[in-house]
C-alpha cells in the first residue's frame, strides 16, 4: 500500500479514520443494546433470564450463519452485505424498545425480543463476513481505525449505562432503555452514511479499483478503471483453503484471545466484589465501575496498536498465553481467596481489557502478515469467522465458569 500512502493527504487520512471508527462503532453496538440494559429485562421478564437467552441465540446464530457465508459464498457484494447488514441492525433496535407497547403478553413479547435477536444475528454476520475485508483493501492505519472505533463501542455503551443510572429516576426503566436503543438505531443509521462517504474519498478510488468487488459502485471511477476491475474480477480467484491454511495458526490465536475475554467479561468480572467500599458494591456502582474501566483501557490498548513493541506474527502468541493467568486470578478474586482488595480487581480489569484492545486487534492485524497481498480480503473474512468463534466459545465457558462458581 506505499503508493496509496504516498499519494494520500493528511485531511483525507484524518477522514478516513473517523469513517472507519464510525463503521467500528456500529459493528457491534446492537450486540451491546440487546446485552446491556439488564434493568429493563428484569423489568419486561422478572421471572426468565432473557440475558442468558440473548446471548445464546444470538452469538450461535451468528457464527452459524457466518459460517456458511464464508465456507460457501462466492465474492461477495460487499456493499450489499455492510449497508443490508446496518439496516436491519437499525430495524431491530427500533422495533425492540416499540414491541412493548403494541404486544400485550410477556410470552409474546419474549418471542419477538428473541425474534429479533436472531435477525439481528444473522444481518451482523454478513456485516462479520466483509468489514475487516473491506479495510484489508485500504492502508494498515484504515484496520487500526476499525480496530479503535468496535471497543469504543463498548465503551459508550458502558458510558452510557453509567448516564442513564444518574441521569433518570429508578422508575423511569422504560425511557432510559428506549432511548438507549433509539441512540443505538441513530449510531447505525450514521455507519451506513459514513460507509457512502468512504466510497467516495479519492483514497478509495486509488484503493478500490485493484481489488475486483467495490469499485464498480463508485460513481468516481472511470469507465477505464471499471473494465479494469471487471478483468480482475474474470482471473481466476485465490482458493479460499489454500489462504486459510497459510494463516491457520494466526486465525486461532484471534479465537483465543476473545475466547479468554469473553470468559471472563461481563460474567465473571461484574461477580467481583468490591472489598474496601460496601457502598459502591451495595449501590451497584461497582460492577458498572469495572465495566467501564474495562471499556476504557480497552480503547486505550486500540489505540496503542502502531507501537509493536517487538510483536510479530511469530510471536504474539507469548502474549495470548500469558492472558489466560487472568482466567484463576479473576476466579480466585470472585471467590474471595487471597485477592481480597480492591486494587487487585482494578489490576486485573485494566490489564484484561487494555490487552483485549491491544494483543486483540494486533493479532487480527498479524494475520494479514502471513498471507499476499491479493489474498487479505478472503484471510479477513475468516478472521470475522474465527473472531466469533472466539466469541462463542469464551461465552460459553464464561456461563460454565459462573455456574460452577455458584455452586
Amino acid at each position: 500500500m506505499t503508493d496509496v500512502q504516498d499519494t494520500e493527504c493528511p485531511k483525507e487520512r484524518r477522514l478516513l479514520n473517523v469513517l472507519f471508527s464510525l463503521i467500528g462503532i456500529g459493528y457491534l453496538f446492537p450486540f451491546s443494546a440487546l446485552t446491556q440494559p439488564v434493568d429493563y429485562w428484569n423489568f419486561l421478564f422478572p421471572d426468565f433470564n432473557i440475558e442468558f437467552a440473548i446471548t445464546c441465540t444470538f452469538m450461535y446464530t451468528n457464527l452459524i450463519m457466518l459460517g456458511s457465508l464464508v465456507s460457501f459464498g462466492s465474492s461477495p457484494w460487499i456493499t450489499g452485505r455492510i449497508v443490508g447488514g446496518f439496516f436491519g441492525q437499525l430495524i431491530v433496535l427500533v422495533f425492540v424498545p416499540a414491541s412493548y407497547f403494541f404486544l400485550t403478553s410477556e410470552s409474546a413479547n419474549k418471542l419477538a425480543v428473541l425474534g429479533a435477536t436472531g435477525f439481528a444475528a444473522v444481518v451482523t454476520a454478513f456485516l462479520d463476513s466483509c468489514v475487516i475485508s473491506l479495510a484489508s483493501h485500504y492502508p494498515m492505519y484504515a484496520q487500526e481505525s476499525l480496530q479503535f472505533g468496535i471497543g469504543l463501542s463498548t465503551l459508550i455503551g458502558s458510558i452510557y449505562r453509567d448516564l442513564t443510572k444518574v441521569i433518570f429516576p429508578d422508575d423511569a426503566i422504560v425511557e432510559s432503555s428506549g432511548l438507549y436503543f433509539y441512540t443505538g438505531a441513530v449510531t447505525v443509521a450514521l455507519c451506513i452514511v459514513a460507509y457512502f462517504v468512504l466510497l467516495q474519498l479519492p483514497i478509495s478510488k486509488r484503493c478500490l479499483h485493484k481489488k475486483s468487488h467495490l469499485v464498480e459502485e463508485s460513481p468516481l471511477l472511470t469507465e477505464e478503471a471499471k473494465t479494469t476491475t471487471y478483468l480482475k474480477v474474470a482471473l481466476p480467484q485465490p482458493n479460499r483453503w489454500v489462504v486459510l491454511r497459510k494463516c491457520l495458526g494466526n486465525q486461532i490465536q484471534v479465537a483465543l484471545v476473545f475466547m479468554c475475554t469473553l470468559a471472563l467479561w461481563p460474567p465473571l468480572v461484574t461477580e467481583m466484589k468490591s472489598y474496601n467500599f460496601p457502598k459502591l458494591q451495595a449501590s451497584g456502582w461497582w460492577p458498572l465501575l469495572l465495566l467501564t474501566l474495562f471499556s476504557v483501557f480497552d480503547c486505550i490498548g486500540r489505540f496503542l496498536i502502531s507501537y509493536r513493541c517487538g510483536l510479530t506474527k511469530d510471536n504474539i502468541w507469548r502474549m495470548v498465553a500469558i492472558r489466560y493467568l487472568m482466567i484463576p486470578c479473576i476466579i480466585a478474586s470472585v471467590q474471595g481467596i487471597y485477592f481480597t482488595h480492591d486494587a487487585f480487581s482494578i489490576l486485573f480489569v485494566l490489564y484484561l481489557g487494555f490487552t483485549n484492545g491491544y494483543i486483540g486487534s494486533l493479532a487480527i492485524i498479524f494475520v494479514n502478515d502471513c498471507v499476499d497481498s491479493h489474498e487479505k480480503a478472503i484471510a479477513g473474512s475468516f478472521t470475522g469467522f474465527f473472531l466469533n468463534f472466539g466469541l462463542v466459545l469464551g461465552s460459553t465457558l464464561g456461563l460454565g465458569l459462573s455456574q460452577f462458581i455458584h455452586h
